[in-house]
């Protein structure tokens, strides 16, 4: 069986600016991938889970996906669009789209609310798989679709050629290395989360899907380059000293019980000069005063803020 293009390296799943009307920031999405790409990630995914994919429509997700794969190759970076949809259909629609204005791959999401049974999932991929030539992601992510994937069923979706990549969400350790037993070196295997990237990284994984590297991306490219260069000690030390420190933004409720995770990467980077725009309702885009106050104080850690 011919393999695609094996997807390796640091990809952001970046957020999608809007205005405050709810339209969609096109400026801001150039400025956040230049952004980006001058903090060295490999790629960006739009359209993803921190990328509000499900407050757009299937046109809108079209368009965002458009303006990023454009945005991102203008600044020499690659770009997975994320084409997760329900319906099988619109993610075939959205694939071929993608792969026409240029995407180096596409990410989908296991359909969601009425999760499909694996002979279902199976038909899907192996669908959308079909539809075009560039490489498909599994997006593996229970939290949010409710669909629980086995690592047997994921490695007979690579082995039977009908994926040929994935994101882990689950963050386990032995997940990763398990995968690997059950395929081979071919497959684009990737973690999905951003507490222990060193240990799967240096070892069995491919890369790194991380949603704070929208806020920190340098600090993520560091930790990234340092483990995929099997330095794992330099590795753990950067963890410690450049992710262990803003960890807290994202795991730590505020006095309301809230990890207002989405609205902290937008706020932060809007700090930072890049204009990332509002969140659409129903998730409200503003922030408790307690919560500024600890994301100015993370940023002047870093020496982002004055």
């Amino acid at each position: 069986m011919e393999r695609r293009t094996k997807l390796e390296g640091i990809y952001i799943p970046v957020i999608t600016p809007f205005n405050k009307d709810e339209s969609i920031n096109f400026s801001g999405i150039k400025e956040l991938a230049k952004f980006l790409a001058e903090n060295g990630v490999t790629g960006i995914i739009p359209s993803g889970s921190t990328g509000e994919m499900i407050a757009l429509n299937k046109e809108e997700q079209i368009a965002v996906n458009r303006a990023y794969i454009e945005a991102g190759h203008d600044n020499g970076i690659k770009v997975v669009a994320s084409t997760g949809a329900y319906r099988t259909k619109d993610v075939v629609d959205m694939s071929k789209d993608a792969e026409a204005c240029g995407a180096d791959g596409i990410m989908a999401v296991t359909p969601w609310y009425m999760a499909p049974n694996y002979a279902q999932l199976y038909e899907h991929y192996k669908t959308i798989h079909e539809s075009i030539n560039i490489p498909v992601m599994l997006y593996h992510n229970p939290y949010y679709s409710t669909a629980l994937l086995t690592d047997e069923f994921m490695a007979k979706l690579y082995n039977d050629g009908c994926i040929d990549a994935v994101k882990e969400r689950q963050a386990d350790v032995y997940r990763q290395q398990h995968l690997r037993q059950l395929t081979d070196d071919g497959f684009g295997l990737f973690y999905g989360y951003d507490v222990c990237p060193v240990e799967c990284l240096s070892c069995w994984t491919d890369g790194w899907v991380c949603g704070t590297g929208n806020l920190f991306p340098k600090e993520n490219v560091d930790v990234y380059n340092l483990a995929k260069a099997k330095k794992t000690a330099e590795a753990m030390k950067a963890q410690e000293e450049e992710v262990w420190p803003y960890l807290h933004l994202f795991s730590t409720p505020d006095s309301n019980g809230d990890i207002l995770w989405l609205q902290i990467i937008k706020e932060g980077l809007k700090m930072r000069g890049v204009d990332a725009g509002y969140c659409r309702l129903p998730v409200f885009s503003s922030l408790p005063e307690e919560t500024i106050i600890r994301l100015k104080d993370t940023l002047r850690h870093f020496g982002y803020l004055d």
